[in-house]
Parts: structure tokens; C-alpha cells; sequence
């Protein structure tokens, strides 16, 4: 998109068009696989392998077809929720343009990359960056204010697990099925396309039905009147579910989705972690 449109034009223009590049950047380890689109920093294959079976899965669900601008995959929000601001829901971030920064291995041998939103304005600047181990990827995903007023916002990480042939029997978080964790209906208000508010306390175990488990974790660094919690939500039709660590955001009857405070100069980071078990 030409630099010379205003951000908000260049936006709404990604938004409308029907077709996209499908260029990603890529990291691996011999045991595992991340590929990241870099228009809107979709997750657009996530391979794992268990350190208990030594199986290899595709942890993460995303859809084939690339070239959509809106992708069924893991990606970022800022703000997390409705949005009248540039972008609409969930903002800018998943109709952006990214550059991608390789970076070295990290201490313990993880395999690291970048990625930045390209932004011609002087709004809030985003930065996601991936660490790559066998069983693991966490993410850092970095907001940071680039003016002397200070910003409100919200952040998430809509991360879309795969769900085989939409079957929930068997799906359990911490050992439980949602009726048992979030109240009686829970399991078909998600199934029906509606997402439940959860404070799930930073870390969760997910068991799927394909006989595989994770460990979901999320961390925030910054000031924020509403703090973490998650979204379970889930497409009708997809394959997949969603655990959604958000901050900033209050439960639905309070509508806020503001809640974290970025000072003049200043910045917040969510980071994210999807462990394979």
C-alpha cells in the first residue's frame, strides 16, 4: 500500500480488497515449524511435537487459503473487542502490513523472529515477536506511544486452537468441561458463536479431543484497570476454538474495552505462551 495514503485510508483499503499477498516469515527448530503472515501477523501454521509422545501436531488451526485478507488464524488485537477507530474490531494490527526483523537464537536455543506494523502516523506503534522452542511459542506482542499525550486501549491474542471436525467431547480446561467450569450451557453458547468471559488467573491446561493437551499462559506488563482474563469463543462452521488472553477489557455488561493506560512515551506488552505437552 503507497506510504502516501493516510493510515486510516490505507487501512480501510486493505480491509476492502479481496485478494492479498500470502508472504510469511518463517523460524523452525527440527522439531517444530511457525509461519507468520505478514500482512496482519497471522499465525498461518504452528507445529509442535510433545515431549510426552514425541508426536508432531498442528497445535494452532488456520485456514488454507492464504490470500484472504481476513484470516480464521491466531492474530493480535489492539484494542481487543469493538472498535469505532481505525481498523473497527480488534483495530488496525490483522489489516497491517508487517516488517519482518530476524533475530538470533535465544539462550536456551529458541528460534526467534519479529515482526513490526508499518505505520505512516504517529498512532500507538505495534511489535510482535516469537520465541520457537520444540513444544512451545510464546509471543510478545508491544504497543508503545510515540507522542507526549498518553493512550487507552485494550490487548488480546485470538488464538485459534484446532478443533477436529468441531467435536467438544472430551474438551476439557483444567479438567473440566465448560459446563462444569464457566455454568450449565456454557459448552452451547460457545457452540452457537458466542464468546464467555472468563478470569482464568494467567495459566490454563486444555485437553482436546484428538487426545492432545497444551498449557495456555499469558502475562502483562503495564498499567491497566481491568486486568487479564480470556475469551472462549468459537466460529460456527470452523474447526477450531478460541482461547483468547485479553487485558484491559471488562466483563460484557460493563462494555469497556479501554483499560490499559500506555503513558506519554511510554509502552505495554502481553506475552503469550501455547506449550504443547
Amino acid at each position: 500500500m503507497s506510504d502516501e495514503l493516510p493510515f486510516a485510508q490505507e487501512i480501510e483499503t486493505n480491509k476492502n480488497i479481496t485478494e492479498v499477498q500470502s508472504q510469511v516469515v518463517s523460524i523452525e527448530t527440527m522439531a517444530s515449524s511457525l509461519d507468520v503472515r505478514l500482512r496482519g501477523a497471522f499465525i498461518t501454521d504452528c507445529e509442535l511435537t510433545s515431549p510426552t509422545t514425541g508426536l508432531r501436531t498442528d497445535v494452532l488451526y488456520a485456514e488454507s487459503n492464504l490470500e484472504k485478507p481476513k484470516l480464521t488464524a491466531t492474530h493480535p488485537m489492539v484494542p481487543a473487542g469493538p472498535y469505532e477507530g481505525i481498523g473497527g474490531q480488534h483495530g488496525f494490527p490483522r489489516w497491517s502490513d508487517y516488517h519482518e526483523f530476524p533475530l538470533n537464537d535465544g539462550p536456551n536455543g529458541e528460534k526467534q523472529v519479529a515482526v513490526q506494523a508499518k505505520r505512516s502516523d504517529n498512532g500507538l506503534s505495534l511489535v510482535k515477536a516469537f520465541e520457537l522452542t520444540a513444544n512451545s511459542l510464546t509471543t510478545h506482542t508491544t504497543i508503545r506511544s510515540s507522542e507526549d499525550t498518553a493512550e487507552e486501549t485494550s490487548m488480546g491474542e485470538h488464538i485459534y486452537f484446532t478443533l477436529v471436525d468441531e467435536n467438544f467431547e472430551g474438551l476439557e480446561v483444567n479438567g473440566k468441561s465448560l459446563d462444569k467450569l464457566l455454568g450449565e450451557g456454557s459448552q452451547q453458547t460457545v457452540e452457537n458463536g458466542d464468546a464467555i468471559y472468563w478470569d482464568f488467573g494467567g495459566e490454563a491446561t486444555i485437553n482436546f479431543p484428538a487426545g492432545h493437551s497444551v498449557n495456555i499462559s499469558a502475562a502483562f506488563e503495564g498499567d491497566t484497570k481491568h486486568p487479564l482474563a480470556m475469551w472462549i469463543w468459537k466460529r460456527p462452521g470452523s474447526p477450531s476454538i478460541c482461547f483468547e488472553p485479553i487485558v484491559g477489557v471488562a466483563k460484557f455488561d460493563d462494555g469497556d474495552t479501554s483499560g490499559v493506560q500506555v503513558p506519554p512515551y511510554g509502552s505495554a506488552t502481553l506475552t503469550t505462551r501455547v506449550e504443547l505437552l
